[in-house]
């Protein structure tokens, strides 16, 4: 199972979702892990320091989403220009399908019209 952990978008967060350190014992527990180059960049911690623990460094956001099982995350999801769209959306979409996708977000607008705009 893959774990991703993307930069976090959020005006003025410096936070991670996961250390390299972290990244050793999750890949003992079986996981493989992918992480967004310049993820770790505001929390002092490199790319060439999540490589040497073992994760593989993506440079395209679309492709670290869309291709993770499980996405690790410091804030809640939020809307996202890279991937074009609301991250929780991108995530189904990707996993889940068109179909899946487009009610999964037609219930989020009814619950959170705000965060939508008009559909």
């Amino acid at each position: 199972m893959k774990i991703g952990v993307p930069k976090e978008i959020h005006d003025g967060e410096r936070r991670v979702a996961t250390t390299p350190d972290v990244v050793a014992q999750l890949q003992k527990l079986g996981f493989s892990v992918a992480v967004e180059s310049g993820a770790g960049d505001l929390a002092s911690f490199g790319d060439d320091a999540y490589r040497a623990a073992g994760a593989t460094v993506v440079a395209d956001t679309r492709e670290l989403w869309s291709s993770s099982d499980i996405v690790m995350k410091v804030r809640q999801p939020e809307a996202h220009a890279r991937l074009g769209g609301h991250e929780v959306l991108s995530l189904h979409l990707s996993r889940f399908g068109r179909d899946v996708a487009r009610v999964s977000r037609d219930l989020f607008c009814e619950r959170h019209f705000r965060f939508c705009g008009a559909h």
